[in-house]
């Protein structure tokens, strides 16, 4: 699948009411000078929030950061290249002690909300981080339904029995925010077991769905409550409860017809205003419209945008929606194409504008993004087709190791206008054409502007080839 790795970018998100949290200790041996806190406390994209102390020579420290009011939020604190994971609430006043060399093992907190990060360094300890149970419950999907069920409960089970063991001294809010967080995470991977489980069988994409995956949705309860907004996996489960019930039930579109497509995803928008309390709701509809507002005819992304303003005219979700939307007006088609400065490693030095005449290809990319390299191999042979055309494949890198990306060019006789974006997910060409994950593609006519939104990739060349040869004169 495309668009899987997410940028930090340098805007304000508007965050829940916050309050403050206090950490200071003392890291023996340490791995650099500086301790950083991050979380991300925004629901619809990825956003996190970084804050640093600097340690003196002999690893004290001690810092003060907003945490969203009220809630519980997930966060990682990092020397070096030791990291560990804290669940943070209003009010926490904290005191951390550890040695870098045996860093998980020696961790050890204080003070007002130390009993639950001591259960989170137990569960490290026995169970391993967080995102190590989504692992597990991935693996899972590998067996056939009725397998798959049995073993996802006894992976929840398993989290069950370790908390029981380890819950005293827990409030008991957080003993049900942790308790909910391994339920959402299952039914989430029941929402996500009919395709992907036909995936791994064919060993390729397919949206052709055997009725026996299916046998696992009604395992999948109607289970809203807007007081679980804050528990992630949750999130999760609100994004795709409706439209694996509805194919479930039998409601079938092909991914490549926009039309059953956008009927499928209106019959979802009615039951999600029928049946989800207003808080989940407006959290649904704001990541929907979020995550589809590039993706879409321009007229379904204002309406909906009218729509949701309308009805929550305070939201907090609009300061992201506002930008989202101004970033699909100024990229839908018929646009002109920011301008931006190419240079090639061989030191060429042209820009985009003095392509026009050209179709142009834009391929925004990095070395150690293995998608991205792939599909650039993959494009030889659709080139070889189209080489006597008026057309261009421009590259951008965002890699900081331009060796990294010259390497790769040279050693693979990649062809076309290489250029690297200075200052990496910061860069002003990544800004301007809103890139916040890899590989990003974007069609240029003959005279410099977006022609397509959602342009083929690589890997669809003949979709490609129809799309770029529509575009010459």
């Amino acid at each position: 699948m495309r668009r899987l790795l997410f940028a930090l970018l340098p805007f304000t998100v508007p965050a829940l009411a916050q309050d403050s949290v206090k950490l200071s200790g003392n890291i023996a041996n340490r791995l650099s000078d500086s301790v950083i806190v991050s979380y991300n406390d925004n629901r619809i994209a990825y956003y996190p929030n970084e804050y640093l102390a600097r340690t003196d020579a002999k690893g004290n420290f001690s810092m003060t950061f907003p945490v969203p009011r009220g809630v519980y939020t997930q966060a990682t604190i990092v020397n070096g290249s030791r990291r560990t994971e804290m669940i943070l609430h209003t009010g926490d006043s904290l005191t951390l002690t550890a040695d870098a060399r045996h860093f998980d093992s020696t961790i050890r907190f204080n003070g007002r909300g130390s009993a639950i990060q001591n259960f989170i360094v137990k569960h490290t300890m026995a169970m391993g981080r967080i995102n190590q149970y989504t692992t597990k419950v991935k693996t899972d999907i590998n067996k056939e339904p009725a397998d798959f069920l049995k073993a996802i409960e006894n992976e929840k089970n398993v989290e069950t029995d370790f908390l029981n063991k380890n819950k005293a001294g827990l409030p008991s809010s957080f003993i049900s925010f942790w308790q909910q967080l391994f339920v959402y995470y299952n039914y989430f991977f029941i929402e996500q077991y009919p395709q992907t489980h036909a995936m791994i069988k064919a060993r390729r994409y397919t949206d052709t769905i055997p009725d026996a995956n299916f046998s696992v949705v009604p395992q999948l309860p109607d289970a809203f409550s807007d007081s679980l907004l804050q528990v992630p996996s949750y999130l999760l489960y609100l994004t795709g409860v409706f439209e694996i019930r509805l194919r479930a039930s039998g409601y079938y579109y092909h991914s490549g017809d926009t039309a059953s497509y956008r009927r499928f995803q209106d019959s979802v928008v009615r039951l999600v205003y029928k049946l989800m309390p207003p808080g989940s709701a407006e959290f649904y509809l704001a990541q929907n419209l979020y995550g589809r507002a590039r993706n879409q005819p321009m007229e379904k992304t204002e309406y909906l945008y009218t729509t949701f303003k309308e009805r929550w005219p305070k939201s907090e979700y609009l300061p992201m929606l506002d930008r989202q939307v101004a970033l699909a007006r100024r990229l839908a088609p018929g646009q002109p194409a920011p301008d931006f400065d190419i240079t090639t490693p061989d030191g060429r030095h042209t820009k985009l504008s003095e392509l026009k005449g050209k179709v142009v290809y834009i391929d925004f990319w990095a070395s150690w993004c293995k998608q991205c390299v792939g599909e650039i191999m993959k494009g030889g042979k659709m080139k070889e087709l189209l080489k006597n055309k008026p057309l261009e494949f421009v590259y951008v890198s965002i890699d900081n190791d331009t060796t990294a990306d010259n390497t790769l060019i040279a050693k693979y006789k990649m062809d076309g206008l290489f250029t690297h974006a200075e200052g990496g997910w910061n860069a002003s060409e990544v800004q301007l054409y809103g890139v916040t994950s890899l590989p990003a593609y974007f069609l240029i006519d003959e005279d410099g502007n977006f022609a397509q939104q959602n342009p083929p990739t690589f890997l669809q060349s003949t979709e490609l080839i129809l799309a770029i040869e529509k575009l010459f004169r």
